[in-house]
């Protein structure tokens, strides 16, 4: 799987870790006139259990009964928000973890268990090339395109399954919130570390939190549960679960590596329900999480616009770009310094007609603030305004205070210290489980459809001095690099 990006500080090796994101992070876009089809492959809506009672008929009751004290212990499977237990192959599971956190906070949000297939995803992701008459690779459209592998065997990251499903609805349904909440019991840099009780409180408000481990190390069957305690899970991990729920009772001495106290996450995994406890198992409270999300859907919208989807560029601010250049402690840029940066102020012009309800754009920090402007036709009036702050970083959904009929307009992003981009086209790598493959990014933009205020003007992404007039030319990493592409907005239609 891929390393996710979880930011916590703005690096002073910004240039590389900020600047310019390398190959995991992947770019779909559509045009104006082309939507993917919404109708998905038809998949499982089967809940294995109804109560995790079901789940622990070998568990030694004497040794642990499992939520019997409901003050300190939690389930969304207890509360009737069970979603199914699939079967992956060999990679995809950070699909698969995405769709079980989005069914189970649909379900409690909405009452319904939805269906959603993990495939459809991955292969709005990932494909293989086709070869012209010419002998040479096609790239027609902005995805990545991996030459010698299975596109199911490959990793990928919450920013991938965003982007494939922000504009383009599949069943219906489009993402509304990709929530990072940070890593737990260890320090990774560029992430917020969160306690536990923030963990419990993400579990409960969302339903499931995605978590990253290494299925593999330090697993045992203790007393009739599967469990983990693994110490180097905070730089050896290479899957992506769900926490669905914890018991704080869960014996210490119920692992293969002993606990220093008592209390478990309850992890839903992807590989069936013949894998451990029914497809779930026990992980200690001791374990190091470098990375924790959650994933939300809607089906307020139709359809959404979007010329850059994913993430390859974070581009600073012109004095953040500063205390890169003077290689500044990265541990001083901390949140509440973004939030007091210059902001960086992106926009896109579009050309569709319909009725808009919503923005949906990234943030780089918790609490980070933002301001959207919708201007008539290309930089008019302002036809709506909305501001604000999101509890944690990732991709939000904002409303717009009234729906706006549009024929031609503007969309005006500005975010203090940092702002999304696309990227460019590029040579890459990517990984499954055990190997890595050669692959292509391919991104497009185009003249006069998205800027960046440089100065207190307007500059095209396309031009072709981006690169120095931002001031990135004399970065370390910025070598090579000619374009930020278009920048990661969506307009949602109704």
């Amino acid at each position: 799987m891929k390393h996710l990006k979880l930011p916590k500080v703005l690096t002073a090796a910004v240039a590389l870790t900020l600047v310019f994101s390398t190959a995991c992070n992947v770019n779909i876009n559509s045009t104006e006139e082309e939507t993917e089809d919404s109708t998905g492959t038809p998949e499982t809506t089967e809940v294995p259990v109804e109560d995790t009672d079901e789940l622990f008929p070998q568990g030694d009751k004497d040794f642990f009964t499992p939520f019997a004290d409901p003050e300190h212990s939690y389930c969304s499977v207890n509360e009737c928000y069970g979603v199914p237990v699939r079967e992956q192959g060999m990679g995809g599971c950070y699909s698969y973890a995405s769709v079980s956190a989005i069914q189970t906070n649909y379900l409690m949000v909405h009452g319904k268990l939805i269906d959603l297939n993990p495939v459809d995803i991955i292969n709005r992701i990932y494909e293989v090339p086709e070869t012209g008459e010419d002998g040479e690779m096609v790239f027609d459209d902005e995805k990545y395109y991996v030459y010698n592998a299975s596109v199911t065997d490959l990793g990928g990251g919450y920013d991938q399954v965003t982007g494939a499903m922000c504009a383009d609805p599949l069943n219906g349904y489009l993402i509304s919130e990709t929530n990072v909440i940070g890593c737990y019991n260890c320090e990774v840099s560029g992430v917020y570390e969160v306690s536990e009780d923030e963990v419990k409180d993400a579990i409960k408000n969302f339903g499931a939190v995605c978590l990253t481990v290494n299925y593999k190390k330090d697993c045992k069957m203790v007393n009739g549960y599967y469990t983990q305690n693994y110490a180097d899970n905070a730089t050896d991990v290479d899957h992506v679960a769900v926490i669905v729920g914890w018991d704080d009772n869960f014996p210490a001495e119920g692992f293969k590596t002993p606990a220093s106290r008592d209390g478990a996450w309850l992890v839903q995994n992807s590989f069936g329900t013949y894998w451990g406890n029914m497809g779930f198992y026990w992980v200690s409270f001791d374990m190091a999480i470098p990375a924790l999300y959650t994933m939300s859907v809607t089906r307020d919208y139709e359809f959404g616009v979007s010329y850059g989807r994913y993430d390859q560029v974070i581009l600073p601010s012109s004095d953040l770009i500063e205390i890169a250049a003077q290689n500044e402690d990265p541990d001083h840029v901390t949140a509440d310094r973004i939030n007091s940066c210059n902001n960086v102020t992106y926009a896109s012009v579009y050309n569709k007609s319909g009725t808009i309800g919503a923005i949906g754009f990234w943030t780089e920090v918790p609490g980070q603030n933002y301001e959207i402007q919708v201007l008539d036709g290309e930089f008019g009036e302002v036809l709506a305004t909305v501001s604000g702050s999101f509890e944690y970083a990732g991709y939000h959904t904002v409303e717009l205070d009234v729906h706006l009929h549009v024929k031609s307009f503007t969309v005006v992003v500005k975010t203090p210290g940092t702002g999304y981009f696309e990227g460019e086209s590029e040579e890459c790598t990517v990984w499954s489980l055990t190997n890595k493959y050669a692959a292509h990014y391919e991104a497009k933009t185009a003249p006069g459809r998205s800027f960046i205020e440089i100065d207190g003007k307007w500059v095209d992404v396309t031009e072709p001095d981006i690169i120095p007039q931002l001031g990135l030319d004399d970065l370390p990493g910025s070598e090579g690099f000619d374009s930020i592409g278009d920048p990661c907005i969506t307009v949602l239609y109704l």
